[in-house]
């Protein structure tokens, strides 16, 4: 049954593709297919996984090699935002022993960084003559990790073959949930995953990962191990199933300490990834990883040539069909490197997991490197303990017993302190020193590519309304990307005022709808054009069934990110050529028009509005207030498609909002990271630097932040629409 389930998800992957009109033509029907976003950047994956394996292919000496893993590692790192500069103190603590046959289960807390615990089991044989040689054991995502059976069944078999085994809480599960609510017993923000998002988020607009401080929490363990005098430093694997195989393949890519590698349900080949369920948890994956060519198979041949065994099972949603490509690449390398005996792969029948034929196969593989003895087989007999039995805490919660810093508070701590460089606006031509700056910026970091194909027009029907006439139709933004839009014409058109790009968050049909934003202007005599961007609306990301979540991520928002995009730097280009249709269809006013936003959709219009200045005024209404405060703020929901990676330090939405002087700019209802609405003085504090610089062109006046009431209408609030 599983089986079958895993095939029709897969080949489901590939008709979602066959069928997807191709990227160089829109669709005959001129609309948007569904999928449209995730088929567009699918195929720009594809290319750049099929580019690197040419590069791959194309090593043929160990020299070559050996440049390559010197990228690859330096990349990985780099990705992550690296790594904290100085191994701080330990301060080992122990919590208590549990005295079992063969062996002790000590529990321990150590701190990988200052005041940041790490709640950990260290498994040790009584047997045997020491020192012994360790495992590092990462546990995948559980609430309950190092003590959930499943877990803890690894950790048993390992130190039964006379293995010392560390295993640990990874950050935001088991005894370290990230944000733990006292009242209610658990996180307030929702499962280790959601947790994992909710830092990594924000991780990535100081340009890092969270797996910089998951990565580093491995790597102090295998500090600790090497501490322990009955422990053999020089022989030390690490393995790890799910996310316990995510940071096993990167520790053993990034530290060179680890002899003998074993992850488990992990390592699979992204193009048949992309075809099932594609981008994972926010440590699984980092932007721009695709278009810098890294395969989950580089993490393998970055520990070449040391022993590596690649354990899956046949009906995991890391698609087997991509473990064994892997496979066969990193074994054509290692026997480059004369070492084939040295890889190895297992294939267990069942779902994701660890079953017994796989567990054997591992302590197999870590007795035969890490002991020159074969393993005890069968695998002896043990008995799991009850979890409360292994917890390190008398709470079972870091947060309740012995508090401490999370990657939350560090991140808050850290990253709100990164605020870009705000030369004193003291002229005009600072602020166009201001604005040429950050036109430059913009491109580079959302990663904006301007489209030059034709626009494609199609109108696919007009509908009389009453004073003006509504068209739906579609324009093409860039080869495959269709932008669906609404443009809404006074009648007569001798009654025509100003033209309005209008753009709302919540889709262009939400604004269009009977007495609504679009209805209220087009009978007040404006012409709107109201289009769905990138992720919007009709052109909404989806994943077979997967959609952002309320506090989490997009898939598509991270495929986007992965092959070397943003949405926000698609967004910004679909803006602007909703400004090429209006001036093909001669809509502008002298050449130009006033953009409308709704809701998050500011930040891009900001963005877009820096680089074009056929945008003559611009007006935001329950705009995001900074990416500052998402740095400042613990918890956000639903901001990951404006995040730009590394934009922190760089430059900020009050920046852009400086850099529009002195065309007319109206800021109301600013909300937080959270979507609650921000006090007007909070608010009118953030855009300081933007008043300096209206004030420095003599229009104070055309700059304001403020509040609109339910009941106003927009254009009694926004006097650029009047």
């Amino acid at each position: 049954m599983q089986r079958s389930r895993y095939r029709a998800r897969l080949l489901a992957g590939f008709a979602f593709l066959a069928l997807m009109p191709p990227a160089h033509s829109p669709a005959q029907t001129g609309k948007p297919a569904p999928g449209m976003l995730r088929a567009y950047l699918q195929q720009i994956a594809m290319e750049q996984l099929a580019a690197r394996k040419q590069r791959i292919a194309a090593i043929r000496t160990p020299a070559q090699f050996e440049q390559r893993k010197a990228e690859v590692r330096r990349q990985l790192l780099a990705m992550m935002g690296g790594l904290p500069a100085a191994r701080t103190p330990l301060n080992l603590r122990k919590a208590g022993t549990l005295p079992r046959d063969g062996y002790r289960v000590e529990k321990i807390i150590y701190e990988s960084l200052p005041n940041f615990y790490v709640t950990a089991n260290l498994y040790i044989p009584e047997t045997g003559k020491p020192p012994y040689p360790a495992i590092l054991h990462p546990t995948g995502h559980s609430l309950s990790a190092k003590a959930r059976a499943f877990y803890q069944n690894i950790s048993l078999g390992l130190v039964k073959n006379g293995f010392v085994v560390l295993t640990y809480d990874p950050t935001g599960q088991g005894e370290r949930r990230i944000f733990h609510d006292r009242d209610l017993g658990d996180s307030k923000v929702g499962g280790t995953t959601v947790e994992h998002e909710m830092v990594g988020i924000q991780s990535l607009l100081g340009g890092e990962s969270i797996a910089r401080y998951m990565v580093w929490d491995a790597m102090r363990g295998i500090d600790l191990l090497q501490s322990l005098p009955y422990v053999n430093g020089k022989r030390i694997g690490v393995a790890g199933c799910s996310g316990g195989g995510t940071l096993t393949a990167y520790v053993a890519a990034v530290d060179a300490r680890v002899e003998a590698a074993a992850p488990a349900c992990y390592i699979t080949d992204w193009e048949d990834q992309l075809l099932g369920t594609g981008p994972q948890d926010a440590e699984q994956q980092f932007p721009d990883q695709f278009k810098n060519g890294l395969n989950h198979a580089d993490l393998v041949e970055a520990f070449a040539p040391k022993p590596y065994l690649i354990a899956s099972t046949t009906e995991d949603f890391f698609p087997i069909a991509g473990s064994r490509k892997a496979f066969a690449e990193s074994k054509r390398i290692y026997e480059m490197l004369g070492a084939a005996d040295r890889i190895s792969t297992f294939v267990a029948p069942g779902g994701h997991g660890v079953p017994p034929a796989q567990r054997e196969a591992i302590e197999k593989w870590m007795s035969h490197w890490l002991k020159d003895a074969p393993a005890r087989s069968p695998e002896p007999s043990f008995q799991t303990e009850q979890e409360e039995d292994l917890l390190c805490t008398p709470s079972g919660q870091l947060a309740t017993s012995l508090g401490g810093d999370t990657p939350s508070t560090l991140n808050v701590r850290r990253l709100s302190q990164r605020t870009p460089p705000r030369p004193r606006l003291g002229s005009t031509k600072d602020v166009d020193d201001l604005r040429t700056r950050l036109r430059g910026e913009i491109v580079r970091l959302t990663r904006y590519q301007p489209s030059k194909n034709s626009l494609n027009i199609r109108s696919l029907g007009e509908t009389d309304r009453g004073g003006y006439r509504l068209t739906s139709l579609t324009y093409e933004t860039g080869p495959g990307r269709i932008i669906p839009a609404l443009l809404a014409e006074p009648v007569p058109e001798r009654s025509r005022k100003k033209t309005i790009l209008y753009l709302d968050e919540r889709g262009k049909s939400a604004a269009a709808a009977k007495e609504g934003d679009v209805e209220q202007l087009a009978r007040l005599g404006y012409t709107v054009l109201a289009p769905d961007p990138s992720g919007v609306g009709e052109t909404a990301s989806h994943w077979d069934g997967y959609s952002q979540t309320w506090f989490g991520q997009g898939k598509v928002t991270w495929l986007a990110l992965m092959v070397g995009k943003t949405m926000v730097g698609l967004r910004i280009d679909d803006i602007l050529r909703g400004l090429d249709l209006l001036e093909e269809k001669h809509l502008l006013f002298d050449g130009e028009c006033t953009a409308f936003a709704r809701g998050y959709l500011g930040a891009d219009l900001l963005q877009a509005a820096v680089l074009d200045s056929r945008i003559s005024a611009v007006d935001i209404d329950g705009g995001l207030l900074s990416y500052a405060a998402i740095a400042r703020a613990p918890v956000h929901r639903r901001v990951f498609d404006e995040v730009i990676p590394g934009v922190l330090g760089r430059y900020d939405l009050p920046d852009l909002a400086a850099a529009i002087a002195p065309r007319p700019l109206w800021l109301v209802n600013l909300r937080s990271p959270m979507g609650m609405p921000v006090f007007l003085r909070e608010a009118r504090a953030e855009y300081g630097y933007a008043d300096s610089a209206y004030a420095a062109v003599g229009k104070p006046d055309l700059f304001r932040v403020g509040l609109r009431r339910e009941d106003e209408e927009i254009a009694g609030a926004f006097p650029a629409l009047r």
